[in-house]
């Protein structure tokens, strides 16, 4: 479990995503949509994510909501070690933390890229809906 208090102190924009789900996600088979490094200025990591209710559809899956997509701003990456990525990018979960240069995101492995991302500054911003509604390719 992540420590909610520490990462709304630390991460600008975490509150509006802990309000749209209620408490911090785990990112529990989220998908990395997107990954952009610079060198300077500000890099970007993009997941999709969403709350599993209890509710069951025709089909027998689970009923998913609150999709989002949740794009975290990374400013001065200072350590990179991500493997796997590819067409379907499915983690099992998301770990941030501090560490003694700045803040690390883990992306822990299930299908395709998974590794660690650390930056002196991370901010977050989210994008309500579900990105396969709004593509033609999804």
């Amino acid at each position: 479990m992540q420590n909610e208090k520490w990462i709304t102190t630390n991460i600008t924009g975490s509150k509006q995503l802990i309000d749209w789900f209620g408490c911090w996600p785990s990112f529990h088979d989220a998908e990395v949509i997107e990954v952009n490094l610079t060198r300077k200025g500000t890099s970007w990591l993009k997941i999709h994510t969403w709350r599993m209710t209890s509710a069951v559809d025709p089909s027998g899956r689970y009923v998913l909501d609150k999709h989002v997509v949740v794009t975290f701003k990374l400013e001065d990456v200072q350590g990179l070690n991500l493997i796997g990525f590819n067409q379907q990018n499915v983690i099992f979960g998301l770990s941030i933390a501090p560490t003694e240069s700045g803040i690390e995101i883990g992306l822990a492995d299930c299908f395709g890229i998974s590794g660690e991302l650390v930056a002196s500054q991370v901010a977050i911003e989210i994008t309500p809906g579900n990105p396969k509604d709004q593509c033609s390719d999804g």
